[in-house]
């Protein structure tokens, strides 16, 4: 009788065997995943959420110091009050810009009329000019 394990077929039996064995173990190489691999993975994510978390802080105390709505609504009702006041200070600095338009014209006028005027001095003939009471030096 022959042995089974000594033919021919049996070795390429065998030999297709040993071969779906190692296809299978390749396979479950691919499944699943070696530890170190793993812990790199996990070290990477540790990483991120760290500077995930930073960042969240950061937006926290940011909006922990920005205003509110009602911040917003005062500083809006405040804003509103000086737009008011500087219109009133418009109309009035409006008023004394006419104010002024009149002084000068009336100045003008004045400055007109003592040009027109002689001069104390050339009434007496004086050669060296006159003095405050009118007369010759």
């Amino acid at each position: 009788m022959m042995d089974i394990f000594s033919s021919t077929g049996a070795s390429l039996l065998v030999l297709l065997v040993q071969g779906l064995f190692a296809w299978a173990l390749w396979s479950l190489r691919r499944a699943f995943v070696r530890q170190e691999d793993y812990l790199l993975h996990v070290q990477r994510d540790t990483r991120r959420e760290a500077a995930t978390t930073r960042r969240l802080s950061a937006i926290e105390d940011n909006l922990r110091i920005a205003p509110d709505t009602t911040d917003l609504a005062g500083l809006h009702n405040e804003l509103a009050a000086l737009r008011g006041e500087i219109q009133a200070l418009n109309v009035r600095i409006s008023g004394l810009d006419r104010l002024l338009e009149r002084l000068e014209h009336s100045f003008e006028r004045q400055e007109d009329r003592l040009r027109l005027v002689p001069q104390g001095g050339a009434a007496f003939a004086c050669r060296t000019g006159s003095n405050a009471a009118g007369g010759c030096n």
